[in-house]
């Protein structure tokens, strides 16, 4: 009768674990002191949200497992060491970073019923701090975006592909969304979707589709209109299939849906320079401005944001002044917005960096769920760069924020 589809992808985990059994006894061993961690690598905008989308595949080279950690507890964060065996192939040395995934459910297409592969669920990054011993390394976790768990897979480490901001493809193409990372049975804005549509289809990062429900037939020669429900950017490639960000939402999306893609940008149009008039030719005309003429730019930098100590949720004030600032951006939609993310001297170096950015985060969050399309760019600054170097509450309060810089024609 066969295996239960939602049972496949842990079939697959215990076959690999299996593959890497070794004698009891290796899965807590003693260690020297942990090695000293490196400087994370930057991992910001849309490709830390690429990294964190996962992706559809039917399997992964695995170099290893979790089997165990140094403290008794069943959730890990950031900091928390991690007992990792590894495939002597590997070749993991200490400062090798490596990613944490998990195969989940299998994924199926909404109309064909054929396979297309598991979601990789991306859980983390491990940074390696000691040298194999019986095939089992320590690390300690840098990111961690999931659960973790005994079992949990490991690969080697690597940056996603930059994103362009803008489209660089042309042509029709049309696809269906095949499943949410999400295990619900609607997804919008700000979610990750993914369509069976790939870079063997010539799909490229950066293009924009738009979502389309086809209207309900009302006889045999006419129909609803179709309701275009969303449009995604793609930010993530396979050879069939690709990772979708929902950049703006009008309806639910389900899946099944038609993704289309759309027109690339047109180039700006630049000003005709005026030939100077040879003497007795006759006047000029003067030009008329269009009133479809863009609004100049905003100013340069916005108002900052702030937020409450250790935290990144938006504040009522803070809502209040991003909700006006949504409308500057709209009337410039092609300005291109960079968010920096801000916090006070108090903690680590790290940990501060990654506040900033979860900052700056939810401000384009926000942003967008207000209908602001502009190119974002996210940067984290942490506790580098403050604006008020003073060792009391008011300063550090005027150093937690994010800041809005828009690029000028």
């Amino acid at each position: 009768m066969g295996i239960p589809r939602q049972k496949r992808a842990w079939v697959q985990v215990l076959v690999v674990a299996w593959g890497l059994s070794l004698p009891a006894g290796a899965v807590t061993p003693a260690f020297a002191e942990d090695a000293q961690a490196p400087p994370t690598r930057a991992l910001v905008g849309d490709p830390a949200i690429a990294f964190q989308g996962g992706y559809l595949k039917f399997s992964e080279q695995a170099s290893g497992l979790v089997v165990g950690s140094r403290d008794a507890k069943q959730l890990f964060g950031m900091g928390d060491v991690l007992y990792i065996r590894v495939l002597p192939e590997a070749n993991v040395k200490v400062g090798d970073r490596l990613t944490l995934y998990r195969p989940t459910r299998q994924v199926y297409h909404p109309v064909t019923q054929a396979p297309l592969g598991h979601i990789m669920v991306i859980l983390g990054i491990l940074q390696v701090t000691t040298e194999p011993k019986e095939n089992v390394v320590s690390t300690r976790i840098e990111r961690a975006f999931d659960s973790i768990s005994p079992g949990d897979l490991v690969m080697p480490f690597q940056l996603p592909p930059e994103v362009p901001a803008q489209q660089t493809t042309s042509g029709p193409l049309t696809g269906v969304i095949v499943d949410f990372k999400q295990a619900r049975q609607v997804t919008a804005q700000s979610e990750i979707v993914y369509i069976d549509r790939g870079e063997t289809d010539g799909v490229a990062l950066g293009d924009r589709f738009s979502v389309i429900r086809p209207g309900r037939r009302l006889s045999l020669m006419t129909k609803n209109p179709d309701v275009v429900l969303a449009e995604i950017k793609v930010i993530g490639l396979q050879p069939q299939t690709a990772t979708a960000y929902v950049v703006q939402s009008r309806d639910a999306i389900h899946r099944g849906d038609i993704v289309s893609r759309m027109l690339p940008p047109s180039p700006p149009v630049k000003p005709v320079k005026e030939v100077p008039k040879a003497e007795g030719a006759p006047p000029a005309v003067a030009k008329v401005t269009s009133p479809e003429a863009p609004a100049p730019p905003p100013s340069t930098a916005l108002e900052d944001i702030y937020f409450d100590f250790d935290k990144w949720a938006l504040t009522d004030q803070a809502q209040k002044t991003l909700t006006a600032q949504a409308e500057l951006l709209k009337q410039n939609a092609n300005a291109a917005v960079t968010i920096e993310g801000y916090a006070d001297e108090r903690g680590g170096t790290e940990y501060n960096r990654i506040l900033g950015e979860k900052r700056a985060l939810e401000v384009r969050r926000f942003l967008t769920e207000l209908g602001v399309s502009n190119p974002f760019t996210v940067i984290s600054f942490g506790k580098d760069k403050p604006f008020c170097t003073e060792k009391d509450e008011a300063c550090y309060m005027q150093n937690r924020r994010a800041r809005l810089v828009v690029a000028g024609n």
